[in-house]
């Protein structure tokens, strides 16, 4: 059985982090989202994947090669116009089995989610739940009949489709013709004839919004990786599942409690705590006396001594001063003209930004890529332009 993969998007909604990378190329666990999805359609035995690529394609196809590293063959099509997902599926067709996987290529799944589609037999919609109104739309059972609905605004806690299912090459066609806005308006319009079966997956986490990163983190993380291949000094306690890349160093007097995943050449410590679920990038330093838990250290960042990072997202290649304060919140919060409530989440910090000593960052305050918060200042807004 193959595979098709959507990853031509640019991830708009996250264009603090997507300036050098299209979405799918997002860490989570230190490892790409698409990473993820590839490794798990691998595992659970799917021979080829036809990758749909367009915005930065070639960071993608050179990144995952042929597909050999991760034992299975991949083929990219270009999407050269960004024409949504129901064009991205008619390119995806080309030379694929009759029966085949259909994969978002933009939002964290675990490996384990493909088995249960691939062994059944009838066509499959992949379920999950979700904090928010998905743009896939939420599933609803009429009798014994899967629909998708766009008309119950209340998401929380309500049946989504993932945007993931297995079909064939002559409901792919249906929903081409069915000309609907995207895959699952498609979806609506061809329900009666096509009978789905519906499987829920625990390990499914919609990204949309720069604060989803931290919870899809948290996912990944539950399946680490566990290699310790970094230099640990005299006096360093280490607690739980925890990864240490390559020339990396904790250095004396560091506790660390897993799950974390930590890159390669990175530098932590002396005497910092790393809490659970956290990701640190390749070639990030944490200096002294600092406290990181439930966040994201995306490379290349440096972090100042005396740092207090919580459900934070960092971006590549940030750099902080000394004493700053990253603290999670609940607050309401207004981010490109959508307005969500925010419960026990930090800051949301784009690439390249820089932070000076004494900075004080409120829970939800969000910084695009390359700003700039002065020497002391105390940062509570929503924020959506380059310097402050």
């Amino acid at each position: 059985m193959d595979a098709i993969i959507l990853a031509a998007g640019e991830g708009a909604r996250l264009k603090g982090w997507t300036s050098d990378k299209p979405k799918g190329m997002i860490t989570l666990g230190n490892a790409p989202i698409l990473e993820h999805i590839v490794q798990g359609l691998s595992k659970s035995g799917i021979q080829k994947i036809n990758m749909v690529v367009g915005y930065r394609k070639n960071l993608v196809m050179s990144y995952f090669g042929d597909g050999s590293k991760f034992g299975i063959k991949i083929n990219y099509i270009e999407q050269s116009t960004l024409s949504g997902t129901l064009d991205a599926l008619k390119l995806g067709l080309k030379d694929i089995s009759n029966h085949f996987i259909l994969v978002p290529g933009d939002n964290y799944i675990s490996s384990s989610s493909f088995l249960p589609l691939i062994s059944n037999e009838k066509p499959v919609l992949l379920a999950g739940k979700a904090d928010r109104w998905s743009k896939w739309g939420e599933i609803e059972f009429v009798g014994s009949k899967a629909k998708i609905t766009f008309d119950n605004p209340e998401a929380f806690g309500r049946l989504h489709f993932t945007g993931i299912m297995k079909l064939d090459i002559d409901i792919a066609e249906n929903l081409i013709s069915a000309d609907g806005r995207h895959i699952g308006e498609a979806l609506q319009k061809i329900e009666e004839d096509v009978n789905f079966d519906v499987i829920r997956s625990d390990y499914w986490h919609n990204i949309v919004y720069p604060w989803d990163l931290i919870d899809g983190n948290r996912l990944a993380l539950q399946n680490l990786f566990l290699s310790k291949s970094g230099k640990i000094e005299r006096n360093v306690t280490l607690k739980g599942p925890i990864s240490i890349g390559s020339g990396s160093v904790i250095c004396s007097g560091s506790y660390l409690e897993g799950p974390i995943s930590i890159g390669d050449n990175c530098v932590i410590g002396p005497n910092t705590f790393v809490g659970s679920s956290v990701s640190i990038g390749d070639n990030t330093r944490i200096g002294a006396f600092c406290e990181i838990k439930d966040s994201i250290l995306m490379s290349d960042s440096v972090i100042g001594s005396y740092n207090s990072i919580v459900g934070t997202v960092v971006g590549n290649g940030t750099e902080t001063g000394t004493n700053v304060i990253a603290n999670p919140s609940n607050r309401q919060v207004t981010y490109l003209d959508h307005t969500v409530s925010l419960s026990n989440r930090g800051s949301m910090i784009g690439n390249r930004c820089n932070i000076g000593n004494r900075a004080v960052l409120d829970g939800g305050s969000i910084l695009l890529e390359g700003a700039t918060i002065g020497e002391g200042e105390v940062y509570n807004a929503d924020f959506q332009g380059d310097t402050i």
